[in-house]
């Protein structure tokens, strides 16, 4: 099941832009589908205030969700083949607020034995 329709998580679906979060697989109206080749789509989460809020292209969609205090842990899912970059902030976010920003309790990658490395750039 793709993020956003299992308890706990959330998604912003790219096939009718709509954002999900214990919501089996009805969703909400978001935004605008989205999917084009090098569109760059962003996910912020404020634990302060358990606010979800997601970007495209470097610009804010607006509040998704609020109150929603748990850890997160980012998660991509796909239907079909895909060809993803992720950016964990090693570079620079398309959206400039973000790059302002300080990370703070970021909990360290530990890797596993399990992990497999599917390709590094």
């Amino acid at each position: 099941r793709l993020p956003g329709c299992d308890t706990h998580s959330v998604g912003f679906h790219s096939d009718e832009g709509r954002s999900f979060h214990n919501e089996g697989y009805t969703g909400s109206k978001y935004a605008e589908k989205w999917g084009e080749i090098n569109d760059v789509i962003g996910c912020g989460y404020c634990p302060s205030i358990g606010q979800v809020f997601f970007t495209m292209n470097g610009k804010n969609l607006g509040i998704a969700y609020t109150g929603l205090f748990h850890p997160w842990y980012p998660t991509i899912g796909s239907n079909g083949v895909c060809s993803l970059k992720v950016n964990f902030g090693q570079e620079e976010f398309k959206y400039k607020e973000a790059n302002d920003m300080t990370i703070t309790n970021m909990i360290p990658y530990k890797a596993d034995n399990n992990d497999e490395i599917i390709s590094t750039a």
